[in-house]
């Protein structure tokens, strides 16, 4: 990335950054390039920034820039994911102040400079003089409210800190808005507080699939493998991703496997248990269920109760008890929807100068849930179902009477009647031709195991009868 800035240099490093890792990344760079060629194109050429997990390169001219990218940067890239850290990104910042000390034609191929400022090439990204660099503020588990619904995964979480190593793989899996993601924020900035001395590297499987495409296609895989399996802690969210991306699955299960040979820790998240990932190998699998699977559930009442109040105090604006209980009651689904439906009476509350009452917010969130409202039909039903136990569609409508088949297709009908519009005689339709008794007879059937907190088994794995349909519902509803 290359942004061109004003004439201002950026100010000395807060005590409070991690600057001193540059010093090892410069005297790292002068030992690779030589003193005499560092101090050229990287001591008085360009002034040095680490913030986070990115190295800042300020230079003078865009000149410079094509340059160091077309001949340093790929050892710029590899020293400083060895000091950094495997996640590390170089961003080059313009600015005309930075004094360049004139080149000797004995340190560099002046030919090959010619060249490479001279080849035509497509405009380099700017970014706006007035904007400042935006970095999101990770999650702390100083915010994290812990309960019934997640108190297992708080319980290995705190494992893990006091001994990186001892739970792993730790797979995190449960509906979003839930947690998932907090929890790996929270980890990578409580490892890199209390274990200083461990590379810990957190990004999505989406991210992981990227970076292994780029190595395929610049045939620079060992630099990849190098980049990401010798880290002390691997955390990555999401890896649902992988479902069904054979070659991205193989990479990953490889890299799963050598850090459990070396007892390294590995943390992963995901919307579904291991199990329920009907297309990833039952190799990979199996490995993800070797550690420990912890479910993050929707918040309690009471675990509601407090994430409502820690973020109406981070809101500073003012609510009623009664309001604040209005949307811990409407609310259960997941964190984030406790937090929308508090950030959006915030605002009202600001705009309109008023306390929120519990009539304003009634009448507020009214339309919120309004404006949200999907109209579901019976095959936006029959697909969720579908997915969730891997049967297609055909074979749920057909006359199969097998238990694998008559119980989904029994929730099927179940969920249509409550969800949909539509009547006993149109669902039985749907689900191959039925009459309108058997669509009765499935939802008296259903109803039931729900009173009696009947349990079925979901491949391995034991649900009660309330868990599926709750799942169903939600992806349901969510679309």
């Amino acid at each position: 990335m290359v942004r061109k800035k004003g004439c201002k240099m950026p100010p000395a490093p807060s005590p409070g950054s991690n600057h001193d890792l540059l010093p090892k990344l410069q005297d790292a760079l002068q030992k690779t390039f030589g003193p005499r060629r560092y101090q050229k194109w990287f001591g008085s050429s360009t002034q040095m920034q680490v913030d986070d997990a990115e190295l800042i390169i300020h230079v003078a001219s865009p000149y410079l820039v094509k340059w160091i990218q077309k001949q340093l940067e790929a050892d710029l890239l590899r020293i400083a994911a060895d000091i950094i850290g495997p996640d590390v990104k170089v961003r080059y910042e313009i600015g005309s102040d930075v004094v360049l000390t004139p080149s000797d034609e004995s340190d560099v191929d002046t030919t090959t400079l010619q060249t490479s400022l001279s080849r035509k090439t497509g405009p380099q990204p700017v970014a706006s003089t007035t904007s400042a660099k935006r970095t999101r503020r990770g999650h702390s588990l100083n915010d994290f409210v812990v309960g019934e619904s997640n108190a297992l995964a708080m319980a290995a979480v705190d494992r893990i800190l006091d001994e990186p190593g001892s739970v792993s793989p730790l797979y995190l899996h449960g509906t979003v808005g839930n947690g998932k993601t907090h929890l790996l924020e929270g980890v990578r900035a409580r490892l890199r507080k209390n274990h200083s001395d461990l590379q810990v590297v957190l990004l999505t499987a989406e991210h992981f699939g990227n970076y292994f495409s780029q190595a395929l296609s610049s045939r620079t895989l060992p630099s990849f493998r190098a980049r990401f399996r010798n880290v002390d802690v691997l955390l990555v969210d999401d890896v649902d991703f992988f479902d069904g991306k054979k070659n991205f699955e193989a990479e990953f299960l490889h890299t799963i496997k050598q850090f459990e040979s070396d007892g390294r820790q590995v943390i992963l998240t995901g919307n579904r248990h291991p199990r329920l990932l009907q297309k990833t190998s039952e190799e990979l699998v199996s490995r993800l269920l070797s550690g420990l699977v912890c479910k993050l559930e929707s918040p309690t009442v009471e675990m509601r109760r407090d994430i409502v109040k820690r973020h109406v105090a981070r809101t500073r604006a003012k609510f009623s008890p009664e309001a604040m209980e209005l949307v811990v009651s409407r609310f259960t689904a997941n964190v984030r929807e406790l937090e929308g439906a508090i950030n959006l009476l915030s605002t009202w509350s600001r705009m309109a100068n008023r306390r929120v009452s519990a009539t304003s917010a009634r009448t507020i969130l009214t339309h919120l849930e309004r404006d949200c409202l999907r109209m579901v039909r019976i095959d936006h039903v029959e697909a969720a179902v579908c997915d969730f136990f891997g049967v297609a569609p055909d074979t749920l409508r057909s006359s199969s009477r097998k238990q694998s088949l008559s119980q989904p297709r029994a929730l099927a009908m179940y969920l249509a009647r409550r969800l949909t519009q539509s009547a006993y005689s149109e669902i039985g339709a749907h689900f191959g031709g039925r009459n309108h008794s058997t669509v009765m007879s499935a939802e008296r059937k259903v109803s039931k195991l729900l009173a009696s907190a009947a349990c079925i088994r979901i491949s391995a794995e034991e649900w009660t009868v309330q868990e599926v349909v709750e799942t169903l519902e939600e992806r349901i509803k969510a679309g």
